[in-house]
């Protein structure tokens, strides 16, 4: 049996984040899970829920606010000193902003969306990636992105046009940074995977699958064999076996 792994989700208290946390949990219930999220209470009453939902793996809740790089560096130290290692990190906290009207807030809207969904995880992986290297046999970085970030896809007229235009250009800068770490960190497995639109209260439960189905993704690049599915942006519709690549 494959020793226990420790693995971080951020944004794992609700929405998708909590799905992924839920599947891996069901598919890999030995390993360690700790639950990134903005407050100890919110943490708790997730774990509340798994528990009733029949979850009997390790969890713990680590604050974590991944746009703020203090609460970033404190997180690492907790992790460092508490847990003695990370073997997989997945980056799935994130925010979609709306324009107003009259276009007023741009500025703001697009500091705040790169400030989460781009800064905040360029922040975590330099952050974790000595911790990673260091206690990991195996290290994973896994970026939650989104279709919305691929060029060829919007570009093609495959997707309807976005209400939410700053959100849309933050996972196709995530993608990038994604591409340029995995360059430069060879020996860490660093993907990003496409959920899909799912019903979550991020986008007002309008999406069409459900979320667990959107997890199985993160789910098959956390788990599959290391030399499996390296690099790349990945995606998985309800009936897949396996991740098939997103067209960027």
């Amino acid at each position: 049996m494959s020793p226990a792994r420790t693995i971080l989700i951020t944004g794992a208290n609700r929405g998708i984040g909590f799905s992924i946390l839920q599947a891996l949990a069901t598919r890999s219930p030995s390993d360690c899970y700790l639950l990134g999220c903005r407050k100890a209470e919110d943490g708790e009453a997730a774990i509340s829920q798994f528990r009733n939902l029949g979850i009997t793996a390790e969890i713990h809740v680590v604050v974590l606010d991944v746009s703020n790089e203090s609460s970033i560096k404190a997180a690492e130290q907790i992790i460092r000193t508490t847990y003695q290692n990370l073997d997989v990190m997945i980056n799935n906290a994130g925010i979609a902003l709306l324009e107003a009207p009259d276009h007023s807030n741009i500025p703001e809207i697009y500091a705040a969306t790169f400030q989460t969904n781009v800064t905040g995880v360029a922040l975590m992986m330099s952050t974790f990636l000595p911790l990673l290297k260091a206690t990991s046999t195996d290290p994973r970085i896994i970026n939650v992105s989104s279709a919305r970030g691929s060029l060829y896809l919007a570009s093609s007229g495959k997707l309807p046009p976005s209400t939410t235009r700053s959100y849309c250009v933050s996972k196709a800068a995530l993608n990038m940074l994604t591409v340029e770490y995995a360059r430069a960190e060879p020996e860490v497995k660093i993907c990003a995977a496409e959920p899909g639109s799912c019903k979550t209260a991020f986008n007002g439960f309008r999406g069409q699958k459900d979320p667990l189905d959107g997890a199985k993704v993160v789910v098959e690049l956390a788990l599959a064999d290391k030399r499996k599915y390296v690099g790349g942006f990945w995606g998985m519709n309800t009936e897949d076996k396996e991740a098939q690549e997103v067209p960027w």
